[in-house]
């Protein structure tokens, strides 16, 4: 029995779902009601329904009831959410099928769905913790972003249960999942360096890529050559959408020198892929890992050249939209439906860029890039953030120039 109360039109409903013999009820017990009225209502209702489902007499032509939705196991329901996770993204990475064979699968595999209580839950965010992963000479513990991405993958499937009534309720609704602490990261001026004398021809290319386009690491392996086209400004790059909505891809990036001799190299080419001997970033992990311990650069993850790509625009004085824009996401209220044209700030933006790099490469101590940029007021930044994932104020590091206002010139 659960009674779910909805607000609608300045008036409380209380709606009661209770299960029994296989088949769901969801009768209205009343509007503003107290919990004793609730509770009052609520065992009127499932007594007329026991009376009543006493009294019907069951013919021998009439189907059988079908089984109580607490039959399924969790095995016996991972199918039926990979379908649905098919039909919803059919160009998912395939993570979370992953995700279920490996870890979850094993544990909550053999449990009905109705028994799958929060201790379970608890109990498998203690041992998730206290695995290890990594080579044997390297073994490290399971990352919370890790941990976080599972629990998502359980909520999911125990969420499609509750909506196709496969279960009553989620019962891990409270689970204290584990909150992944974003990376602030930024590859330094002498890392630039140590990493070009230490990298393959391939991985420096790779490299600079990511730092002149500042695309995700999957999407910049995926650059294609039919992805370029070359106007009076110079050459741009359309890439291809994202596979999800969170995850945004610009419509249009300009490209500056270093970006187009990154993707095409020194050698002859004869189409395709510009990074073909990489499938995804996965194939890339072990000769990323390699080029870093060459190079002497600690804690250094791919991903976060896009930080460095970020703040090194901050760094040359480029407004904050523009880098939102360059980035793939989307300005905040109504005003990205009329501010068009954004060729020229957004080549202005990679030329400095460019200009800032070239500078770390040749090693000089204190690159100088013109600034011109406007201050962001913080009301700009906070109305960009989506209410699912704000960030409570004291975790904020008020320094940073999208919330003081100011750009550093360091």
């Amino acid at each position: 029995m659960n009674i779910r109360r909805v607000f609608k039109s300045a008036k409380t409903k209380s709606i009661l779902t209770y299960w029994y013999q296989g088949i769901r009820y969801r009768p209205v017990l009343g509007y503003n009601l107290t919990t004793d009225q609730e509770r009052e209502a609520a065992l009127q209702i499932i007594t007329a329904i026991h009376a009543n489902t006493a009294q019907r007499p069951r013919s021998l032509s009439e189907a059988p009831l079908s089984p109580a939705p607490t039959d399924s196991t969790f095995s016996a329901f991972i199918p039926i959410y990979l379908q649905y996770l098919k039909a919803k993204r059919p160009n998912n990475d395939g993570r979370n099928e992953v995700i279920l064979t490996k870890h979850i699968a094993p544990y909550f595999g053999n449990m009905r769905l109705l028994d799958i209580r929060l201790e379970d839950g608890l109990a498998y965010l203690a041992k998730r913790r206290g695995d290890v992963t990594g080579p044997q000479d390297k073994q490290r513990q399971v990352a919370e972003g890790t941990i976080e991405r599972e629990c998502a993958v359980i909520m999911a499937v125990l969420n499609l249960a509750v909506d196709m009534d496969r279960l009553d309720k989620n019962r891990l609704k409270r689970l204290p999942v584990p909150e992944y602490v974003k990376r602030e990261r930024v590859l330094e001026g002498w890392e630039l360096v140590k990493l070009r004398e230490a990298a393959s021809p391939n991985v420096w290319r790779l490299i600079m890529a990511a730092l002149q386009i500042g695309l995700r690491e999957n999407k910049l392996i995926e650059t294609h050559e039919e992805w370029l086209m070359q106007r009076g400004d110079g050459w741009w790059m359309a890439p291809a959408p994202g596979q999800t909505k969170i995850k945004g891809v610009p419509k249009t990036i300009p490209l500056n020198t270093l970006a187009h001799e990154a993707l095409f190299g020194r050698l002859s080419r004869i189409g395709g892929r510009f990074f073909s001997q990489w499938k995804n970033g996965n194939s890339i992990k072990h000769t990323w890992t390699k080029t870093c311990e060459r190079a002497g650069v600690q804690d250094l993850h791919f991903h976060d050249l896009r930080h460095t790509f970020t703040t090194w625009l901050t760094q040359c004085g480029v407004d904050y939209a523009v880098i939102q824009t360059l980035k793939g996401e989307p300005l905040p209220g109504s005003a990205k439906y009329y501010i068009h044209n954004w060729d020229g700030r957004l080549r202005d933006a990679v030329t400095r860029l460019e200009a800032f790099t070239r500078a770390l490469l040749n090693a000089e101590t204190t690159a100088q890039v013109p600034l011109t940029a406007t201050q962001v007021p913080p009301s700009y930044v906070e109305q960009s953030l989506s209410m699912r994932n704000v960030v409570p104020r004291d975790r904020i590091e008020l320094s940073t120039p999208a919330f003081s206002g100011l750009c550093s010139t360091n």
